[in-house]
């Protein structure tokens, strides 16, 4: 080895890698039966785990330390060598380390697996038969059969069927749009955008010269014509030139009508998707030149500016849609927010187009979008359910994610989406320059938190602006006012004063967001549900509540249906169902601890906290998602409360957040 190179010796197992990646994530230590509930295997395989992790880590600057009463903490003794594992296995990413030579543990892991082999054959023209799967998933034949069930169910996503029997082996059928849109997903989109040197499946189709000539001339062309993509759709473009000439030689073209191909002739796409494969055709000798229509398609749906007036209104007016069906559904208002309208005309051109012609575009962040900025995800759920209903078009959980992020921005810039952005006002009887000295103190110390709105006489003071601000400072005491939210200042404030006011501010937010006996009913607290299912589990604590009152059965339909829209499992053994449209009068949630944990939707769950937040109340949602997340994600409190179902537990666990 020369310049300090280190030869990494691959981590074998994905369920030890996903261990170091809890390990390296919390710093501190973790017990052995918090990585047991987290990774979802028995304490003896996580001892195990522990030991094949500590002998591959160490000759890489780091150690796993076991702390008597603690727990397991990953210790780090030279952050140069440390660093080179951690970029191999993107340890700090929301990017999953998918190499060679990770055997896939989980069951949603080896569903993917056998569906990319499946592809990988059919690509090469060859029969992938059940017991080689097997074989290499060192799992039973009896074992597979099991996994083809749920095969299928993933294959339905892309009305794609799974044909399986003994003797002429496994394989796919359906549309060839589909199966190149399958291809895309399972093959191509698992590695760094652009980069496919790790992929193995990507190895057995072309070598990296052929890649990087075929990079090489759609870059020369989008160029030439000035086309500006952003990576992810270069990456897309590139990906599925790479797909056409793989399927061509298997004969296997897209049909288009004739309609269809006249309207994409005359796209400024057009010629710049013929001169790209023609250059193909000259460099690498692949007639491909019938997919023109198919990568001007490609072109169209990666594109980021509006092509037509028409275009633009027709999106404009769909926007309009969205905004109110949002303000009815939640009571915010987003409809004065020129920013989020000029973004989502923009975005929804490019993403109604990709829903037409059922392209994919992956979205790395879509976990991060779902834990970060819950409230935005769920107006993102509802503008989904509107585009579907008026572009007759079907919606995915990657587009809700991109939605999302417009509509987090105008939350942040509408302050909506933050937790203490407090509004005040300023009372002063010893005149304006007293009042504004006052009112600089108060900002310079507390201007994160807090907007003071205006600065007023006490005989200006009417029930109608008290009722419109959080806080009124006042340096004369107000006969019958609302003591929480009235705060009495001296006119010149020293620093005790100052630090009595934060005392006040964080007193009020306490009482504002964590009184959690308010939303949480004992009587909703099922500590041994039993359920086979995620409907199940819904259907018997949606009708508890109902029995007593909290919901009716049109909320319990909206549940299900934002159920369907998108899975509401967050990880670490959670899920937090609740519905789109909900019209009750107060917060309420259930509790349900299930005796044994169920796959979800991808994941086990085994708490979950059923959501009925009205839209007169919305607002809490992103505080009540970020507690709930904070104290049994965070906190690993799931595990706490399945190992001591009550109803204390639970508010204990709660109230112990900071």
């Amino acid at each position: 080895l020369t310049g300090g190179e280190i030869n990494l010796m691959p981590i074998q197992n994905k369920r030890i890698l996903s261990i170091l990646k809890i390990l390296n994530k919390h710093k501190k230590a973790i017990s052995g039966e918090n990585l047991a509930n987290l990774i979802g295997v028995s304490r003896s395989t996580i001892r195990r785990d522990i030991k094949d992790l500590n002998s591959s880590i160490q000759k890489y600057g780091a150690h796993i330390l076991s702390e008597a009463g603690n727990g397991y903490k990953l210790v780090i003794d030279e952050q140069e060598k440390y660093s080179v594992l951690t970029e191999k296995y993107k340890l700090n990413s929301y990017i999953n380390y998918t190499g060679d030579n990770i055997v896939p543990f989980d069951y949603n892991d080896r569903i993917s697996f056998i569906i990319a082999r499946i592809l990988l054959n059919s690509l090469h023209n060859k029969i992938v038969n059940q017991e080689e799967l097997a074989e290499e998933l060192f799992i039973s034949l009896s074992t597979l059969k099991k996994y083809l069930t749920d095969i299928k169910k993933s294959l339905a996503r892309f009305n794609l069927e799974l044909i399986s029997d003994r003797f002429n082996g496994i394989k796919i059928n359906g549309n060839e749009t589909n199966i190149r849109y399958c291809i895309s997903e399972y093959i191509f989109n698992r590695d760094d955008l652009i980069n496919f040197t790790n992929n193995k499946f990507v190895k057995n189709i072309f070598s990296q010269e052929e890649i990087n000539s075929v990079k090489h001339i759609l870059m020369k062309v989008i160029l030439k014509h000035n086309i500006r993509l952003t990576d992810i759709a270069f990456k897309n473009l590139l990906v599925h030139i790479i797909i056409i000439m793989c399927r061509s030689n298997r004969e296997n073209t897209v049909e288009y009508t004739l309609n269809e191909r006249k309207k994409l002739e005359q796209s400024s796409y057009f010629s710049s998707a013929k001169e790209i494969l023609s250059i193909i055709q000259q460099q690498l000798g692949v007639d491909i030149s019938n997919e023109s229509y198919y990568l001007t398609q490609h072109f169209i749906a990666s594109q980021k500016f509006i092509e037509s007036t028409k275009t633009r209104n027709n999106c404009q007016q769909l926007i309009s849609n969205i905004l109110k069906k949002i303000k009815l559904n939640t009571n915010i208002d987003l409809s004065d927010d020129n920013e989020l309208i000029s973004g989502l005309t923009i975005h929804l051109i490019a993403a109604i187009n990709r829903l037409k012609f059922n392209m994919n575009i992956r979205n790395g962040i879509l976990e991060s979008i779902k834990n970060n900025y819950p409230l935005a995800f769920e107006m993102a759920i509802i503008a989904s359910e509107v585009i579907e209903q008026e572009e007759n078009v079907k919606t995915n959980e990657n587009e809700i994610g991109f939605l999302a992020i417009h509509f987090g921005a105008s939350l942040e810039r509408n302050k909506l989406n933050e937790e203490m952005g407090k509004t005040a006002i300023i009372v002063c009887a010893t005149g304006l320059s007293t009042a504004l000295l006052l009112k600089s103190k108060l900002q310079r110390r507390f201007g994160g938190i807090l907007k003071i709105t205006r600065v007023m006489s006490f005989y200006e003071l009417t029930e109608q602006i008290i009722n419109s601000v959080d806080f009124i400072f006042s340096t004369v005491p107000i006969p019958k006012l609302d003591n929480k939210k009235f705060i009495l200042v001296e006119p010149i404030m020293t620093e005790d004063d100052l630090l009595s006011v934060e005392k006040q501010l964080n007193k009020n937010e306490e009482n504002n967001f964590t009184n959690y006996r308010l939303f949480f009913k004992e009587d909703l607290f099922f500590p041994s549900l039993e359920a086979t299912s995620s409907y199940n589990a819904i259907e018997q604590l949606a009708d508890a509540m109902i029995q007593h009152g909290y919901i009716d059965n049109q909320v319990k339909q909206s549940i299900f249906e934002r159920e369907n829209m998108a899975s509401t499992e967050i990880g670490g053994m959670i899920a937090i169902p609740h519905a789109l449209e909900n019209h009750m009068s107060e917060v309420t949630i259930s509790v349900g601890v299930l005796k044994n944990p169920i796959i979800w939707n991808k994941e086990k769950v085994q708490v979950i906290f059923l959501l009925s937040i009205p839209k007169h109340l919305y607002k809490l949602w992103e505080n009540i998602f970020k507690s709930i997340y904070k104290a049994f994600i965070e906190k690993y409190g799931s595990y706490k409360l399945v190992t001591d179902p009550k109803f204390e537990t639970l508010m204990q666990l709660l109230n112990n957040i900071d």
